[in-house]
């Protein structure tokens, strides 16, 4: 069970960038998707595919693949792309604070498992799936009907921002 931000807000969503993570990057695709981001992944996917779905969908690919960036598409800008240099999730987002100006503040309006957007529910539709003292303590729930997993505002998004709140410092330098 994950947790949900109630003040998420979802009319920004079609100004952000839209991307696909390589193979190499489910971890950075799952932190981008809990600051709102639309981030494909897929842990098998050729590169040929990932391509066709970065290009018809305008997305920006994010890849460690150094053979995949001289692919055509890529040379020749039909397809825009990261290459992410780090191995290090924490040192991959300053990388992408940095080189594309993301702004990193929990938002979690995406389902962290499978990058559908999360459903707000009722209450009452929460009761026995979620432990009883967060159902008792929890006014704003939100659920992913394709997972099946339910997310609520918890302690750990503070602790989250403060995790992050380096990057956004660095991002007004």
């Amino acid at each position: 069970m994950k947790q949900y931000n109630q003040q998420s807000s979802f009319e920004n969503e079609t100004k952000k960038p839209k991307f696909i993570a390589d193979m190499m990057l489910g971890r950075l695709a799952r932190y981008l998707r809990i600051f709102g981001y639309d981030v494909l992944y897929f842990q098998k996917i050729s590169d040929g595919d990932l391509v066709n779905k970065a290009e018809s969908e305008s997305r920006i690919v994010l890849t460690r693949d150094s053979s995949m960036i001289r692919r055509s598409p890529f040379k020749y800008g039909r397809v825009k792309f990261l290459f992410i240099r780090d191995d290090k999730v924490l040192k991959q987002l300053k990388q992408l604070v940095k080189e594309l100006n993301l702004e990193l503040k929990i938002n979690l309006i995406r389902c962290i498992e499978c990058n559908h957007i999360l459903e707000k529910v009722d209450r009452e539709n929460a009761k026995g799936k979620v432990p009883v003292y967060t159902y008792k303590s929890t006014e704003n729930f939100a659920y992913c009907s394709n997972c099946d997993k339910y997310y609520w505002e918890g302690t750990h998004l503070k602790l989250m921002n403060k995790r992050f709140s380096f990057l956004l410092k660095e991002k007004d330098n």
